[in-house]
């Protein structure tokens, strides 16, 4: 569509009668005009190209203006904004390129109202859920980019905008995202990779560290049915995930030597050593063909325990062949 076309469009989507309909084109088309006189704007085969993409670009911002003046969607201000903005093309004499510079800041208010509305609604796929946890405490699942950005102000980390991508990730459906409060204050956030379930990282406020009642730990792996062994967060309280689903009883290990205990699952054994104010736990999933630790474990390897345990090689090989039968 060339710019006369533009010209005519606009005039008759902003106008009711036919007379006004060509009093609009044809001033419209004056300005242009105008516009296009000075030098800077020609070259040896007229109108730069350059030129010509811009105004013909504005021309369709100034028609869409015609029709966000009556969108409800948008906020009042922009709306109020492209009324004023098609009046003045209408009614003024306002030269062309100032009507450029009106018509490019509109497009982007109008833009960012949308980013805006589209933050406030819920993300397909992910629904709403809130949990109660024992102790007062509370977990949210955020299901929308406005809820995921508030939460993340409030707690000082990088939720709060998609510098580092995460509100892409809720997006496209590749995390989701929780915050757990005490009474109505956020005390720590986290992300889980729903392709897997686990838990991807577990911060508190401004990303120190998250020291939950283990009860509130337990409960929560529970409810929402998550593996929280990759990070210290949970695992550092002995709230593996074989606990949290009832594989096993903290209070009833499967095996014990001095400070050191071990609980098996299929394909599984979390392994717990040291004093009571000093404990450090490990957890290792069977992958087939060796033993992989999680990552918040403080235990690498599980060799040189089997080795000096002989019953704990037992153990490990119950867990290896329960994970068989599953």
């Amino acid at each position: 569509m060339n710019l006369k076309e533009r010209i005519k469009q606009f005039a008759e989507q902003a106008t009711q009668s036919p007379p006004a309909k060509r009093g609009v084109e044809r001033a419209l088309q004056g300005r242009l005009d105008e516009h296009f006189a000075d030098p800077s704007r020609c070259d040896g085969r007229g109108r730069k190209a350059k030129c010509l993409r811009e105004a013909e670009t504005a021309l369709r911002h100034l028609t869409r203006a015609v029709v966000w003046q009556h969108q409800q969607q948008l906020d009042p201000n922009v709306r109020q904004e492209a009324r004023a903005l098609v009046k003045t093309v209408c009614h003024g004499h306002t030269p062309f390129e100032d009507l450029m510079r009106r018509a490019s800041a509109l497009r982007g208010r109008v833009n960012k109202s949308g980013r805006k509305r589209n933050a406030r609604m819920p993300v397909r796929g992910c629904r709403k859920l809130w949990a109660e946890l024992p102790a007062g405490f509370a977990v949210e699942r955020l299901h929308t980019e406005e809820r995921l950005a508030g939460a993340g102000r409030r707690l000082g980390n990088c939720a709060k905008d998609n510098a580092y991508g995460l509100h892409d990730r809720l997006r496209q459906r590749r995390s989701d995202f929780y915050q757990v409060l005490r009474g109505n204050e956020p005390v720590a956030m986290f992300e889980v990779r729903l392709r897997t379930s686990r838990i991807a990282e577990f911060l508190g406020q401004r990303n120190r560290g998250v020291d939950l009642p283990r009860p509130v730990l337990v409960a929560m792996l529970r409810r929402l049915q998550l593996n929280g062994d990759d990070v210290e967060a949970c695992l550092q309280q002995g709230a593996a995930s074989i606990f949290a689903t009832g594989t096993a009883d903290a209070r009833q290990p499967d095996w014990q030597r001095g400070r050191r205990r071990a609980w098996l699952g299929p394909g599984r054994l979390v392994v717990r050593e040291g004093r009571k104010k000093r404990r450090r736990w490990s957890s290792f999933e069977w992958d087939g063909t060796d033993w992989v630790s999680s990552d918040a474990s403080r235990r690498e390897r599980l060799d040189a325990l089997m080795t000096r345990y002989p019953s704990l090689a037992k153990l490990a090989r119950r867990a290896m062949e329960a994970s068989r039968g599953r």
